[in-house]
């Protein structure tokens, strides 16, 4: 593929549409190393939308190791559930499920994995063993979101050892005190040390991989802090990036919110063509942004993903999205990815 053509995916952020962020010279770097598999998977999450192209298999399955977190973080719908004694905590993933569930993506189309959703992937302990088994099957992208703090020196030796081609850090703020103030539980100067020192080992142990971005959750309040965020991280990860803040659709404050135009008569979720979300307990939904679970469309315990991805639920919803008819879907009716 020549470069213009690859130039015109969105290579950073394969998953999420709100990513802000410029291309690096550690990006091409990284670009140069991928095989033709790698774009041939990027052509199909472009186009498989665009074409209404349903295919056997989600293209990219979200796998959420666990959906315990150490953290709680004050723009996060996990927090606020959790607050309001509302969230569904059920555990991890079990490794033999998750085997089944790998095994019949690969055979069917699978090309993407990402292993977190409202938890923290690296309290899962089997999270090295669910990349490496990933990877050893023949999944092209396999990645992951991370608050880093358990990232020490041996975890960052498995994870580099592991394979995994991607590693996105959360971080939040250049600015200790309003770090510690938005992260609860976790310790600004730990944190950068960590992912600092992560860097450090990928370059003694002579790989390039994982490709690292770094983000923030722009809000209202911490806008002004881009700039220095950027200067902070420019020179020790492979990309800075920063996301707008969305409502999950449970967050009833909008301190947080910036506020945008939105068209939904003429929005198509590209993501009923793409993705499909499993939870711990099999449950399956369709969307980054329904964290109260309120669009079920199977649960794999009790049917495949490849039934699941074709079922009715999944059928219908598809075309009310692709006539214009999301408004007639409660969910998709609030849904500010509209923007996008």
């Amino acid at each position: 593929m020549s470069t213009q053509m690859k130039a015109d995916f969105d290579v950073d952020t394969p998953i999420d549409h709100n990513y802000h962020v410029d291309p690096t010279e550690k990006m091409r770097r990284w670009e140069s190393t991928l095989p033709e598999a790698y774009w041939d998977y990027r052509r199909k999450w472009e186009q498989n939308p665009v074409n209404h192209e349903v295919g056997d298999f989600p293209i990219h399955l979200d796998i959420e190791a666990t959906s315990h977190c150490n953290l709680l973080c004050t723009m996060c719908p996990r927090t606020e559930m959790v607050e309001q004694g509302v969230f569904w905590d059920v555990g991890k993933f079990d490794f033999d499920k998750y085997k089944t569930l790998i095994d019949e993506g690969v055979k069917n189309g699978l090309c993407s994995v990402k292993y977190n959703y409202l938890g923290e992937p690296m309290m899962n302990k089997q999270l090295f063993d669910m990349i490496k088994y990933a990877k050893d099957a023949g999944v092209v992208d396999v990645m992951f979101n991370t608050n880093a703090t358990a990232l020490t020196e041996k975890n960052a030796r498995k994870l580099i050892e592991s394979g995994v081609d991607k590693l996105f850090f959360s971080f939040d703020s250049p600015y200790r005190e309003r770090y510690n103030e938005i992260r609860i539980g976790a310790d600004y100067d730990k944190v950068l040390n960590n992912i600092k020192r992560f860097h450090e080992i990928r370059e003694e142990m002579g790989s390039i991989k994982p490709f690292t971005r770094i983000s923030m959750v722009l809000m209202k309040d911490t806008e002004d802090q881009w700039e220095d965020f950027k200067a902070l991280f420019d020179p020790i990860v492979d990309a800075v990036a920063y996301v707008d803040y969305m409502d999950h659709g449970i967050q009833k404050s909008d301190r947080n919110v910036v506020q945008f135009k939105q068209d939904k008569k003429s929005f198509c979720c590209p993501q009923l063509w793409q993705r499909m979300f499993v939870h711990p307990d099999g449950v399956v939904t369709p969307c980054c942004l329904d964290a109260s679970r309120e669009l079920v469309m199977g649960n794999v315990n009790e049917n495949t993903a490849s039934e699941i991805w074709k079922n009715e639920k999944y059928t219908e919803m598809r075309e009310l999205h692709a006539s214009g008819r999301i408004n007639e879907i409660p969910t998709c009716a609030r849904c500010p990815l509209a923007k996008y």
